[in-house]
């Protein structure tokens, strides 16, 4: 009788799994790409269909199918095993319960929940106000709403709760799912969504792992709830509707960016699949690295406002860093406020304008030059200054001359002059980066700081003990580790699960190395901590472990706190511009959903428990 993994192998083709990442070339029998894992520009990521394995000759790793998306989507391997069960419809036989673990199960409580909140919608008497405000409120057809998993939390105080209590999951995991909040006190707990349409938030493989909820009320202090960061729902990370437009980025090789989700799913039913938005945060360099799997050609449309214009800039900008080639379908304020709103009025206006969309850099120079005629010197000097700004982001020297031949033109200003001040500006950003030429790689690790030698310690403390190591990777999410040491613990966490379920008999040292051998300084410096640390009794041991833990979700917190704080301040600084209270509605909801988060996360940091 085949095992779970040799039934999944035997329906799925490594070419195929690894082909909705990015192409490959064939290589005589077998094929090739650059690796995804490091910077290359001679291909050196080999795959073998009849050996059905990887391996990279640039970072000395492979393995089979499992191992790729482990590493590909920083995951375990229970979680691999789900997923590609899924894709070869291969029911799992038997799952130990050791290799059930917390992020499993929240996954788990995400799936309940989501087919529960559908089924309200769809057969409870409340739910039927809110599928009549999807359907002629919103427009959307009950295929679009079913499609995309959509549903109704009842306005109750423990509806949910009690519902996935009823499945068997523990308070603590349902707490752990961000899915209800905790009472003062910390001894009860209540529905974080209430009377509110539901969007589930899905991964790229489709699973729930978080969710928004709209309220349909006018005076609702809140428009928006978002799912809090959880084990399993990153914002910087998560990309809304990408999983049902994956396909549709890469056969047209580009993808439009929105604000929202029901711009998303307006847009999808208009017939403009290739459209994807972040969820509840402002785009950020993962999230375009990401996208950067399917396409590098990017169209932004944000909203027709004043926030709208000032989000583009700043993920224009993002998208420029990583050299994606970028445009932007501007919507006209005359036919709508918003991608959805366009959709829904004139879905060949929406087709139309996403399909003419101009180059970033265009779009930028028409904006400036309608709102600062340049008939004077004051007007030259402020368009120069906004365009030169956005010239010096241009990673190709080509683009850069061509717009700074461009500006010349419309300013009538000498080239050179230009020239002058775009060396100036770099000269600037320069001097404002002290020691950037002497920082580390990612990979060579030095723990000379007080944050990098906290991470040393948690990460001997794994190699000290099975039992820590599990209760470490359970409750620690790899981002509150600073950057260079989040790839040493993913590994560590794919080590100790692989033993967990049998694959593994190595050391973990030499697991690290062959997996990573610019890893071997740090290493070294893990097996001399581990030793320093050998005679701590299992108390003391555990008792460093929260500490430590603490100590980085402390650091996290705060580090968030600051760009609330900022972000705060930036849509603070926009409300006088607004003048009409319809313009500002939307500002001031995000600052009170903002206020909230941040009230959340500092009321957490008083929790010495967290």
């Amino acid at each position: 009788m085949l095992s779970n993994v040799e039934e999944i192998k035997s329906k799925l083709d490594i070419v195929d799994v690894i082909q909705e990442y990015f192409p490959l070339k064939q290589a005589g029998v077998n094929f090739k790409a650059n690796c995804p894992f490091h910077q290359e520009k001679t291909p050196s990521f080999m795959v073998s269909r009849e050996r059905q394995m990887w391996y990279c000759f640039g970072c000395n790793i492979g393995g089979d199918m499992f191992t790729f998306l482990q590493k590909m989507e920083n995951i375990e391997f229970p979680e691999a095993l789900k997923i590609f069960a899924g894709k070869a419809g291969v029911e799992l036989k038997y799952q130990d319960p050791k290799t059930t673990n917390l992020k499993t199960r929240i996954l788990n409580i995400n799936e309940v929940a989501a087919a529960w909140f559908n089924s309200q919608l769809f057969t409870s008497a409340a739910g039927a106000r809110a599928l009549k405000y999807l359907q002629e409120t919103r427009g959307l057809d009950d295929k679009i709403i079913k499609d995309w998993q959509l549903g109704y939390a009842l306005d109750s105080w423990d509806a949910l709760g009690n519902h996935l209590k009823s499945r068997g999951f523990l308070k603590e995991e349902i707490i752990q799912s961000g899915l209800v909040v905790l009472k003062s006190g910390g001894y009860e707990y209540r529905d974080r969504f209430r009377d509110r349409v539901m969007f589930p938030i899905l991964d790229y493989h489709g699973n729930a792992v978080g969710f928004t909820g709209r309220t349909m009320k006018t005076d609702e202090q809140a428009k928006y709830v978002n799912t809090p960061q959880t084990m399993l729902y990153n914002k910087s990370e998560v990309i809304f509707g990408l999983y049902y437009a994956k396909q549709l980025i890469k056969e047209k090789d580009a993808v439009v960016i929105v604000e929202g989700n029901m711009d998303v799913i307006g847009s999808f039913q208009s017939g403009v699949k290739n459209v994807v938005a972040v969820s509840g945060t402002a785009l950020t360099r993962e999230q375009i690295k990401i996208l950067q799997r399917y396409t590098n050609n990017i169209i932004f449309s944000f909203d027709a406002d004043a926030a709208g214009l000032r989000a583009a800039e700043r993920s224009i900008s993002l998208a420029w860093q990583a050299g994606a080639n970028v445009k932007v379908a501007p919507i006209p304020k005359d036919l709508a406020k918003d991608p959805d709103e366009l959709a829904r009025k004139d879905p060949a206006a929406w087709l139309n304008l996403v399909a003419n969309a101009l180059p970033a850099m265009d779009y930028f120079f028409n904006l400036n030059l309608a709102d600062y005629q340049p008939d004077n010197i004051e007007n030259k000097k402020i368009v120069a200054k906004n365009l030169l700004n956005l010239i010096i982001q241009l990673a190709n020297p080509i683009e850069q001359d061509f717009y700074l031949k461009k500006l010349s033109e419309k300013l009538n200003v000498m080239e050179a002059t230009l020239r002058d001040l775009v060396k100036n500006a770099k000269n600037r950003m320069t001097a404002q980066q002290p020691g950037a030429s002497a920082q580390s790689s990612p990979n060579t690790v030095r723990p000379t700081d007080e944050r990098s030698a906290r991470a040393l310690h948690l990460l001997a403390l794994m190699l000290l003990d099975r039992d820590y190591a599990s209760y470490i990777s359970e409750s620690f999410p790899s981002e509150y580790l600073p950057m260079a040491w989040q790839e040493p613990y993913r590994l560590l966490v794919i080590y100790y699960t692989k033993q967990t379920t049998g694959e593994s008999s190595a050391d973990p040292i030499d697991f690290l190395i062959k997996n990573n051998p610019r890893l071997t300084s740090l290493a070294n410096s893990l097996i001399m901590k581990k030793e320093e640390l050998r005679e701590l009794s299992y108390a003391e041991a555990v008792g460093e472990i929260k500490q430590l833990i603490r100590k980085f979700k402390e650091i996290f917190i705060k580090n968030r706190n600051v760009l609330i704080k900022k972000e705060i301040q930036d849509l603070e600084s926009l409300l006088p511009q607004l003048p009409r209270p319809e313009e500002r509605a939307p500002h001031e909801e995000k600052i009170k959903e903002l206020m909230t988060e941040f009230n959340e996360l500092s009321a957490a940091l008083k929790d010495t428990d967290f």
